[in-house]
């Protein structure tokens, strides 16, 4: 009996000492920091690789693929980062709809843009058919100006007249409170909150000119926006 019990326990053991070796020994590709990723970064391609990790210890929180992690994206970095060599951890990180949303994050990874808020209405913003990603056309109203020594009539200016107002890139909308206003719906009738007062639009680095006209006209006159009924991608923000 006692040899029996030994030789029961010996062949336990070593099954599960062999187990244990094997799985320690297993290892996966998975996704890594590429380098140091700080808090509140947008994660991009460049910053993650694919590296051969241990299975042992590895536990659920992890990505095995790139393209399919940044596919539920867009992400930010969370609170506490990543070292280069890192496991990536999709619980640490931020998405981008939680940290104002999808302009908010591409912005925040374009190094040639800029961005122009100009006052609006719920009229003078389609009546509010303004949504990030839509390209708009402006048309501004100027008044009428009287003066003995030189009046002028109101006119409206549009892109055919000037074309600085074609093709114009919203990427926010907002109350007179600074809240956004995209996706929002008044829950009963309208109030000021849910008013729109500010549009932001996104244009090239290079385009102070635009940027110019459009604070000109905000100034002298009021400014609609007739959207175009195309969107923008991440492949096509700028054309």
């Amino acid at each position: 009996m006692i040899c029996i019990s030994f030789v029961v326990v010996f062949g336990v053991t070593y099954r599960l000492n062999k187990e244990y070796l094997e799985k320690s020994a297993e290892t996966y590709m998975i996704v890594t920091a590429k380098t140091d990723l700080l808090p509140g970064e947008p994660l991009t391609p460049e910053m993650l690789q694919l590296t051969e990790k241990p299975v042992f210890g590895l536990g659920e929180d992890y990505a095995a693929e790139v393209e399919a992690l940044l596919d539920k994206g867009p992400w930010y970095v969370g609170d506490i980062g990543f070292g280069a060599g890192d496991i990536l951890r999709p619980s640490r990180l931020v998405s981008a709809s939680d940290r104002g949303g999808y302009w908010q994050w591409e912005f925040s990874r374009l190094d040639q843009v800029r961005l122009i808020a100009v006052e609006t209405s719920l009229v003078r913003s389609s009546g509010d058919w303004l949504w990030p990603g839509t390209f708009v056309d402006a048309m501004v109203y100027i008044p009428a100006k009287e003066s003995y020594e030189d009046p002028q009539p109101s006119r409206i200016v549009g892109p055919d007249e000037d074309p600085l107002l074609r093709s114009l890139l919203v990427i926010s909308k907002k109350n007179a409170g600074g809240m956004s206003l995209d996706g929002a719906a008044p829950d009963d009738g309208y109030s000021r909150d849910v008013l729109p007062a500010v549009v932001t639009l996104l244009v090239g680095e290079d385009e102070v000119d635009r940027i110019k006209a459009l604070i000109r006209y905000n100034e002298e006159g009021k400014i609609y926006f007739s959207p175009t009924g195309k969107q923008a991608g991440n492949e096509d923000w700028g054309r």
